[in-house]
């Protein structure tokens, strides 16, 4: 490409015209031939009007824009492609994503403000919002050590921020001691200011909890310490751990956690958590909703003598036979089909049926509940109280027709392979495995058999559960559905241990060891608000979209340059960009480079002292 001067008939003669002209290869006439791109007009006009200057300048600007081949100091620099030329990449969508939606849940303000007293003595404002970011961004990125001084390594190497503030590991534990001095407050104040997002009452909530694990040092444990060998749910049992409870809407909203010793059993954890979020919420009523694993008969006492609410899955293969045979064996075939018609239908393929413990007879009652609960051991027992709170428990038994017919039908075909096995293998091996052992009966000698009277027993559970609740004025519709809403915080939970980078824990203090939780709980708000916001079914497009913001890059072309162009953003990444509010960036992230002369374009007398092609560089 080059620029040819031709000379057209004018009034006075022939007249020159630039012309920007590509040299093009014709494969029919097998000679270059040249095409027109651009005019530049008059070649005599072309240095008054500081034409060539303007262009220069204009298509540099736009190239750095796209991140295309553009001028240093007048050098025009290879295409951006260039493996000899792009010398790193380095961190910068996720601290761009997480500064964006801490400024859209007002946690920016909230934050700084709620520490301002503390910040003085301990750590500068800049330093600690820049140092909670790169926390909370570090979380977000799955398999990363989630150690502060990881943390640090990362954002000190690996990070690119146009004015990236300097942090050194002090700076972050100094983060760490601020924001659980304020926690309380921050949790408060991070709901009163989106209260829209919790449809603006807080009365029914859901409540889990999951134990983490301690890589620090091991060793006895003191009864006053928070790490405490405990029931590990990752199966580390020989390490110590911390118990954490999270709170969360119906809709799957993150409102609080708390942090209990590693051997708190779940009822003491249950009734301490409500009354904190009563208290700090000025919440007259809640509801809690927990799932089965956390249910015992002690659990439901205490709660009741609290005067708490509750909604509870029940372990059905736990319940006294005379209950489970109320609640639970079906009618004949003739009669089943009535038996649905008297249920109520909660959704498309959910049936409930309520079974009020009031109806049932005081013999009944006594047998089944209070005699149970007189030898419970931590239940301070008033017979009359006890009888009038169990009175008001309320089971509803759900059925989803499909999954029954389905278990049905893996049952049948779970039959015909031990059958199979009975028949055609001589070895035994195969009857510890799979859960088979439990359906074989053993008569003379060791020839197996089936217990086809253990199978047909499994199946009053096909497609069906038990929930309990004490609470009169929810019906069988809300207590089915709020109970399958569960599934949320276990995806919650999910999320805390996997795509929220909790481990490793090494913190000596237990205040950090708070605070380090307090900032995986932080990143799960970041989390559940970019994927409500894209998709509030589902959080599938909320993951991809965070993955992306992870693999955007920041890339240094000749780092002497300063110049730092961005990679790629899919279109649809663009659109979820526009979602939460967030600016498009351009191709060129930074360019601080020496750039060309700018041509002002104010009117006046045209500059005669410049010859033609003149460049003014600086």
């Amino acid at each position: 490409m080059f620029v040819r001067i031709r000379k057209q008939p004018g009034k006075n003669g022939l007249i020159p015209y630039a012309y920007v002209v590509n040299n093009e290869w014709n494969s029919l006439k097998k000679k270059h031939e040249q095409k027109i791109i651009a005019s530049l007009g008059r070649v005599n006009d072309l240095p008054e009007r500081g034409t060539i200057e303007k262009l220069v300048s204009a298509l540099d600007r736009f190239a750095g824009k796209m991140g295309w081949a553009t001028l240093s100091e007048g050098i025009i620099l290879s295409n951006l492609t260039d493996e000899n030329i792009l010398s790193q990449a380095k961190d910068w969508g996720p601290l761009i994503l997480t500064g964006h939606i801490l400024k859209r849940l007002s946690l920016d303000k909230i934050i700084s403000g709620s520490a301002s007293r503390a910040l003085k003595k301990k750590i500068s404002a800049e330093k600690f919002m820049a140092a909670t970011t790169a926390i909370l961004a570090h979380r977000l990125i799955p398999g990363n050590d989630a150690s502060e001084r990881s943390t640090h390594l990362w954002y000190d190497n690996s990070v690119y921020l146009p004015d990236k503030t300097a942090l050194t590991d002090e700076d972050l534990y100094r983060t760490l001691d601020v924001l659980i001095e304020n926690k309380d407050t921050i949790e408060k104040e991070y709901y009163e200011k989106n209260r829209n997002l919790f449809n603006g009452k807080l009365d029914l909530v859901l409540f889990d909890t999951t134990s983490i694990y301690y890589w620090g040092a091991q060793g006895p444990a003191d009864e006053k310490d928070l790490l405490q060998y405990g029931f590990s749910k990752d199966g580390k049992g020989n390490l110590k751990q911390l118990i954490v409870g999270v709170l969360m809407t119906t809709d799957g909203v993150p409102i609080a956690h708390e942090v209990f010793k590693g051997n708190t059993a779940d009822v003491t954890s249950f009734s301490r958590i409500v009354t904190i979020l009563k208290e700090k919420y000025s919440i007259d009523k809640v509801i809690l909703i927990a799932d089965r694993g956390m249910v015992s008969e002690e659990n439901i006492v205490h709660l009741e003598q609290s005067g708490l609410s509750y909604i509870v899955g029940i372990r059905m293969r736990l319940l006294p036979q005379t209950l489970k045979k109320k609640l639970l064996v079906p009618l004949d075939e003739e009669e089943e089909r009535y038996e649905l018609e008297y249920l109520d239908k909660a959704s498309d393929n959910l049936y409930v049926k309520e079974f009020p413990v009031s109806k049932f007879s005081e013999d009944e009652i006594s047998d089944l509940f209070v005699k149970k609960i007189k030898k419970g051991k931590s239940a301070t027992f008033n017979e009359e109280a006890i009888i009038e709170a169990v009175k008001k428990r309320r089971f509803f038994v759900c059925l989803n027709p499909l999954v029954q017919a389905g278990v049905k039908k893996k049952r049948e075909f779970f039959t015909k392979i031990i059958e199979r096995k009975i028949r055609t293998t001589p070895t035994k091996e195969w009857i510890i495995k799979n859960g088979y052992k439990k359906y074989l009966k053993f008569e003379k000698g060791l020839s197996p058999s089936i217990d086809y009277d253990r199978l047909r027993d499994e199946e009053i559970y096909d497609g069906k559960w038990i929930i309990m609740t004490n609470e009169k004025n929810i019906s069988s519709y809300s207590a089915g559905t709020y109970y399958k809403s569960l599934q949320t915080i276990e995806r919650g939970f999910k999320d805390l241990k996997s795509l929220i980078t909790v481990q490793p824990v090494f913190h000596f203090k237990e205040e950090r060891i708070k605070a380090h939780v307090f900032t995986c709980f932080l990143s799960l708000v970041v989390k559940w608000y970019i994927c409500r916001m894209i998709n509030g079914y589902t959080q599938e497009n909320g993951y991809r979209f965070i993955e992306e913001m992870i693999n955007l890059k920041a890339i240094a072309v000749e780092e002497d340059t300063r110049l730092y162009v961005r990679t790629a953003v899919s279109r649809e990444a663009q659109e979820i960009m526009g979602k939460l509010g967030m600016k498009i960036p351009g191709k060129v992230i930074s360019d601080r480079r020496v750039k060309l002369a700018h041509v002002s374009h104010s009117p006046g007398r045209p500059r005669k002292d410049r010859s033609t092609g003149q460049i003014n560089l600086t």
